[in-house]
């Protein structure tokens, strides 16, 4: 009797061991079903990131398209200044690469060239096309215009330093320029590039209220603002860069 009731116990003993065996099994596999849907929904999640940050991508790169496409548009209005910012890109882009930078630096200065005068279309066609001097009230205006573009290229994230460029190329070495009257290195880099590019392609235009001025009077100016308005670093190299091969671009000899 005793063997039996010994036998029972050992019998149930065993039932419920393998209960408890079969229950932590299907506990198991259940956390292992869920770890492979938690995984495959992080892995989802990765893949929609990705895809999501590449439609950002596409966004931010049209977005900046369009951008040029409208200071092109802008400057075409104006046969005084039509070209002026192709221009101005190509030879900053150009000094940049002389000056030592990545060509992923000179193509943001390059882009930001394209698009330094893109305020200007905050400003008042009656100023832009005024074929003389401007009064101190419409220069107050047209200074405000490198402050308007850097807002309109702000939103887009990956042209962070390019809005910097657009605000501060009118600043000068000397602390004269505008909107923040920076001077010497606190002006950025890109922006003291375009400067020069901007200056001179400026000077050997045609203007309605001037003539321009031929290749060798515009490198005279310009060796006569180095070190005073322009970095004199990069007014030399760029006077290396063009004084034996001007611009393809007509400019007077």
């Amino acid at each position: 009797m005793a063997a039996d009731v010994a036998l029972s116990q050992a019998l149930a003993y065993a039932r419920d061991l393998k209960n408890l065996y079969e229950v932590a099994r299907a506990r198991e596999e259940d956390t292992v079903r869920a770890h492979d849907k938690l995984r495959a929904a992080y892995q989802q999640s990765l893949a929609y990131a990705v895809d999501l940050k590449k439609t950002h991508r596409r966004l931010q790169r049209s977005i900046l398209q369009s951008l040029l496409g409208l200071a092109n548009a802008l400057e075409a209005k104006d046969e005084y200044t039509r070209g002026h910012s192709d221009r101005v890109a190509a030879l900053a882009r150009q000094l940049a690469l002389e000056a030592g930078l990545t060509v992923r630096q000179a193509d943001v200065i390059a882009q930001s060239g394209l698009l330094h005068d893109l305020g200007k279309i905050g400003v008042p066609e009656h100023i832009l096309r005024k074929p003389g001097p401007l009064t101190q009230e419409e220069w107050t205006v047209m200074r405000r215009h490198p402050v308007t573009g850097s807002q309109i290229v702000a939103p887009l994230e990956s042209f962070a330093e390019g809005a910097l460029i657009v605000r501060h190329h009118h600043e000068r070495e000397d602390g004269s320029g505008y909107p923040d009257g920076l001077s010497g290195e606190t002006i950025p880099l890109g922006a003291r590039v375009v400067a020069v590019a901007d200056v001179y392609d400026a000077l050997t235009s045609e203007r309605p209220y001037r003539r321009g001025l031929t290749h060798a009077e515009a490198l005279g100016r310009l060796a006569a603002e180095a070190g005073r308005t322009l970095d004199a670093r990069l007014t030399t190299l760029f006077t290396d860069i063009v004084a034996h091969a001007p611009p393809e671009w007509p400019v007077r000899d």
